[in-house]
């Protein structure tokens, strides 16, 4: 124990799930057969495909696992930080890498051969068992879809005005709250409030800025071994190069941006960039916006970073919090805590407006969501909630604008005749574009994913960037009362075609917890009268019908990838009517309400997974 480096080495390995109920003597063997290996951020450890002939164990900074499959892109497995083991399956198994392991920031990884790797299975029988747990984590971890997700411990927060230093605080008091151990290293001059529940600490002056840089990662050092996470507030006072120094040991990096200053902070970090392209995967936009705004600025050439970005609603009085800056904040919160809510919205007419209801009885319970992915009349109800629109105040704009003429609700069937009206006078985009403008998905508040169907190669379409209002349309283009919408190469209608609730993209992008609202659950049973009575239904009665028992179908098949369904039961209610918003926001309501003790259970066990994970 004389070796400094052994003993730290050592009291690695006493925390490391790899070595868990170890013996004293057991780890010092397994000390000595480790070799030090640093790798730059960026740098590939392992590539999939490729030999293995040692595994490592994480001492300092942090690594990305990803796995490629035949020409998709690669998909992320992992984030593994200190105390975290890979590289073990080459070694059991034949010898070849089954994933890419890429240094998210400069790292110190413990090297362990093939040689040394045998010798211990047989001297040290603990350290087999603890690979096979592992092992098996891993495997259960596959088949619930339970991917870990990147906890980051060490942020920067670059502060580019005035404006946006006031977040911190607010994300701060989120952290404390959960019961999260932390410290706030600051370059700020003026007096901070002491607030209970976190530590803040002002960063160490130094003669030049690369002694200042070292103070600070060494401090950082220092932090991390007793808090479980740092998050270090800069002014960005310093130069480009000395702020390239201070957030070099950050396993992530948030560049706060005043909305209406979007320009200068844009050149400002080009400028950073230029000094340090390595630090661009790591940088994530934070738009700060005023209560006024509903949408981020719409960069054309943005600057290459990190593909995640958020949006916060942050209020000027620090005493006040408005619900949208409550959601915000919350999502920043989940998102570094490593979990992601995903809510899926299905189609259904009319009778898509039972999902405000759903989200109203959601919003009162404080419960918001960071991903949102709609078909059809889904996505028109998730493009008001990602667009920061209450569920009430989204009802009531929907149920005037489609109340029909009075000429319409006194003919016979003159709903469906109304909604047909509306496709062949295109006057869904009409409706939309006041609210919307030019308005592009990426510039709403939370990410929307919106769904087609191209006809011409018989394929889903999964929309997630530009105009939100084309994408709505595409979505709710019903084939039997529209013609396809001619885009980009592509013949385009109604979403439910092929998926009607779309839960299965939301673990593509991320989401670890899937929620999905079915508005077509149950038929209306007084189709075609009764046997005691019964009609001929007309030819647009008909189609929709069609259209209900197609989506009816395509639901089933999706149901796999949920873990919570909610199914407003809204059979009493008119595919074509719109005049019952409130009623079926009331049927929404309802049903959420009736699941609320196991959705809250469910989250909380998530909540709980994340915690154990910070505190491992």
């Amino acid at each position: 124990m004389s070796d400094p480096r052994h003993a730290s080495i050592y009291q690695l390995l006493r925390h490391s799930p790899l070595c868990h109920g170890l013996a004293a003597d057991e780890l010092h063997r397994i000390a000595d057969a480790l070799r030090s290996v640093d790798y730059a951020a960026g740098a590939v450890v392992a590539r999939q495909g490729e030999p293995g002939r040692s595994m490592f164990l994480v001492s300092q900074g942090r690594v990305r696992v990803t796995l490629s499959r035949d020409h998709e892109p690669p998909r992320l497995l992992a984030y593994l930080g200190r105390g975290d083991h890979f590289g073990d399956m080459a070694l059991l198994g034949d010898k070849v890498r089954p994933a890419t392991i890429t240094a998210v920031v400069d790292s110190e990884l413990l090297e362990l051969d093939q040689e040394r790797f045998d010798q211990l299975l047989v001297s040290v029988p603990g350290l087999a068992a603890n690979l096979s747990r592992a092992l098996v984590l891993r495997l259960r971890q596959e088949m619930t879809r339970r991917r870990r997700r990147e906890r980051p411990t060490i942020v920067g927060l670059v502060n580019t005005t005035a404006r946006t230093q006031g977040l911190i605080r607010h994300l701060a008091t989120a952290l404390a709250a959960r019961g999260e151990s932390f410290e706030v290293l600051t370059d700020r001059v003026e007096k901070w409030p002491s607030e209970s529940g976190y530590f803040i600490e002002r960063i160490p002056s130094a003669p030049t800025a690369g002694e200042r840089a070292a103070r600070v990662r060494a401090r950082i050092e220092q932090v991390i071994g007793h808090q479980g996470r740092v998050l270090l507030d800069l002014t960005q006072q310093s130069s480009p190069s000395e702020l390239a120094l201070l957030l070099a040991p950050c396993e992530e990096v948030w560049w706060l941006v005043d909305s209406r200053f979007s320009q200068s902070a844009v050149e400002r970090l080009q400028t950073l960039l230029d000094t340090a392209p390595h630090l661009g995967p790591r940088i994530h936009w934070v738009w700060i916006l005023h209560r006024d705004e509903r949408f981020a600025p719409y960069l054309r050439t943005p600057p290459v970073i990190a593909p995640i970005d958020f949006k916060i609603t942050l209020e000027d009085a620090a005493e006040q919090a408005s619900w949208r800056q409550r959601q915000g904040v919350e999502r920043l919160v989940r998102h570094l805590r490593g979990t992601r809510l995903g809510i899926a919205l299905g189609g259904g007419g009319a009778r898509g407006l039972a999902h405000l209801g759903v989200l109203r009885a959601l919003d009162h319970e404080g419960i918001h969501f960071d991903l949102v992915a709609g078909t059809s009349s889904g996505a028109l109800m998730g493009l008001a909630y990602c667009g920061g629109w209450r569920p009430d105040t989204a009802m009531e704009s929907l149920r005037t604008a489609l109340t029909p003429a009075r000429l319409f609700r006194l003919l016979p069937g003159g709903m469906r005749w109304y909604l047909w009206s509306k496709y062949r006078r295109m006057a869904w985009d009409l409706m939309l574009r006041p609210y919307l403008h030019d308005t592009r998905l990426e510039q709403l508040q939370v990410p929307l994913l919106v769904l087609a169907v191209d006809l011409i190669s018989g394929a889903q379409v999964v929309r997630e960037r530009g105009d939100a209002v084309h994408a709505v349309m595409e979505s709710i283009n019903l084939p039997y009362f529209s013609k396809p919408i001619l885009r980009d190469g592509m013949a385009l209608v109604d979403g439910g075609v092929l998926n009607n609730l779309p839960v299965d993209v939301l673990p593509e992008r991320g989401a670890d917890f899937v929620v999905g609202v079915d508005v077509v659950s149950k038929l209306p049973p007084d189709f075609a009268g009764t046997p005691e009575h019964p009609r001929r239904a007309g030819v647009l009665e008909t189609l929709l019908r069609v259209t209900e028992v197609q989506a009816l179908g395509v639901t089933s098949l999706r149901a796999h990838a949920l873990d919570l369904l909610i199914a407003p039961d809204t059979s009493d209610y008119e595919f074509a009517d719109f005049t019952q918003a409130r009623q079926l926001a009331e049927v929404g309501e309802c049903a959420a309400r009736s699941v609320l003790p196991k959705l809250k259970e469910l989250i909380g066990q998530l909540e709980a997974d994340a915690t154990r994970a910070l505190t491992k």
